[in-house]
């Protein structure tokens, strides 16, 4: 690249729970921020309240089609993949075994998430992979998450319609609810149910309590309300102008290593979409945080095929899907709304099934505005949509091939597959109700890839999220995950997100006392 890169400390890339949190850290410790963002600002009520400017609404109406999908990845598509719309708020990557959603916009997946918290359902989580990373180690971490999102555990006095125990009585065919783990939940709930009101923070922002009647407030597709809190504004909008410099609409597209090896410094590559020019910016410091897949891509791509990047044997190794299975229970009975309430209506368990899966149950909000027929939309608003998610055998793998990112993975490798089909088959005939599920597991919580371990051998960071290979750059997201989660990753990753942050602002700021005192003597 011919022209001259701007020069910073810190460059986070990507802003959802893992970057704004890690970001979060480093602001409040007065560490300055340049964060790189692929996709747009949301329009809604508190980004309103921002006073942001030429913010993206969520897939509506007659437009969803065009502002749904942002971008399509395929074999048939080429080394690029199809890019439909920068401001699109999905990202597919469709492979054999395997085929994972990615969400693009200021606030990453906390647009698109239930709203839901839980620790790691596997134990011993992060134990015996790092000897300072540990289940332990994380509980503040977890906590200090669940505090920033005032999150709740639910309750009957919520008086949330439609939830697992509500439909899954104790005398029902099926199964029950189930409560293990514990659950939190990242919503404003109204003081009064039913009267719900507009609020205003300390820093200004605007937002609704839950309306559960809304059905356009919550969804997976966004929420305009402000009712599901969304990292865009609880983290980043006070950090805005405090030491953090957003850029929306930036891509990062490849790394370059340019410092020796006492002082490593990184140069990114980025693509502006408002103005479609490629630009660069140089810092001493890289977190990655912009999703597995696109962190991988990020990575891979700039070793692999930029070959500005070295090292990283394992990078690509151990890739998982969590279990994810998605389906469409079509229940189909009059009167029935399951659109209302919230996304995510709780676990629930079959009976007598011992086997090791969390199945939830949740309506399809904002079903009233897609654009469909109405007897389709009628259809919609009657049907659960329910997934499940376990441990698989985390046994893909990430390339580059061509240009092109392949995933290779074999879901007939992880007995959790099986069991979750065969259990919405039961699910099915229990009830007389149709559950249509794809062939292959599609999956919204790809993890993996850029994995936790002690050295270079056995993973590609280490305790604060370094890659051992390339200091001063780091992966905050979900692909340093060690194993599967088994639930919501969610909270995990913000937690460590949270721990990279903190760990390099230590770091930094132990690094210019030193200078101090050198200075001073």
């Amino acid at each position: 690249m011919d022209q001259v890169a701007d020069k910073t400390g810190v460059v986070v890339i990507g802003s959802g729970f893992a970057g704004s949190a890690a970001a979060d850290q480093l602001v409040r410790a007065g560490v300055p921020v340049v964060m790189l963002e692929r996709g747009p600002w949301r329009d809604t009520v508190p980004v309103r309240s921002m006073g942001i400017t030429d913010p993206t609404p969520f897939p509506r109406d007659r437009g969803m089609w065009k502002t749904t999908l942002r971008s399509v990845h395929h074999r048939w598509l080429g080394r690029k993949g199809l890019l439909l719309n920068p401001r699109g708020l999905i990202e597919l990557f469709v492979d054999k075994g395997l085929s994972t959603v990615c969400s693009s916009n200021v606030g990453g997946g906390s647009h698109v998430y239930s709203g839901v918290f839980r620790y790691p359902q596997v134990e011993s989580f992060w134990d015996g992979f790092c000897p300072e990373v540990t289940d332990r180690s994380m509980k503040p971490h977890y906590e200090s998450v669940l505090r920033k999102f005032d999150a709740i555990e639910p309750s009957a006095d919520l008086k949330i319609p439609h939830t697992a125990a509500e439909r899954f009585g104790p005398d029902d065919p099926v199964g029950g609810p189930t409560s293990n783990p514990p659950t939190w939940l990242g919503f404003l709930f109204p003081e009064n149910v039913g009267q719900p009101q507009k609020v205003v923070n300390e820093d200004g922002i605007e937002r609704w309590q839950m309306d559960y009647g809304d059905r356009d407030g919550h969804g997976f597709f966004g929420a305009p309300s402000g009712a599901k809190t969304t990292v865009d504004f609880l983290y980043l909008a006070p950090l805005l102008g405090r030491g953090l410099e957003l850029r929306d609409l930036c891509e990062a597209t490849a790394i370059a290593a340019i410092g020796d090896g006492d002082t490593p410094r990184y140069r990114i590559d980025y693509i502006d979409h408002r103005t479609g020019e490629t630009r660069a910016l140089q810092a001493d410091h890289v977190i990655c945080a912009a999703g597995t897949m696109n962190t991988l891509r990020l990575l891979l791509r700039s070793r692999d095929v930029e070959h500005t990047l070295s090292g990283m044997p394992q990078l690509g190794r151990r890739l998982g899907g969590n279990g994810d299975f998605f389906a469409f229970w079509d229940y189909n009975e009059p009167g029935l709304d399951l659109s209302t309430g919230l996304p995510f209506h709780g676990g629930f368990e079959l009976k007598n099934d011992p086997s090791p899966r969390m199945l939830t149950g949740g309506g399809w909000p904002a079903a009233h505005r897609y654009p469909l027929p109405r007897f389709l939309k009628e259809r919609i608003k009657r049907a659960a949509f329910t997934s499940s998610m376990g441990v698989d055998a985390m046994d893909g793998t990430v390339s580059i091939r061509k240009g092109r990112l392949r995933i290779d993975f074999n879901p007939d490798n992880s007995p959790i597959y099986a069991q979750i089909k065969a259990a919405f088959r039961r699910m099915s005939e229990v009830t007389g109700r149709r559950i249509f599920f794809p062939r292959d597991p599609i999956t919204v919580h790809a993890l993996g890839g850029a994995c936790l371990g002690r050295d270079r051998d056995h993973g590609v960071v280490d305790g604060n999220g370094e890659i051992h290979d390339l200091p001063g750059l780091f992966v905050a997201d979900g692909s340093v995950f060690p194993r599967m989660p088994g639930g919501p990753p969610t909270l995990a990753i913000a937690g460590w997100a949270e721990r990279v942050g903190a760990r390099l602002a230590e770091r930094l700021r132990a690094g210019a006392e030193t200078a101090d005192r050198a200075t001073s003597a």
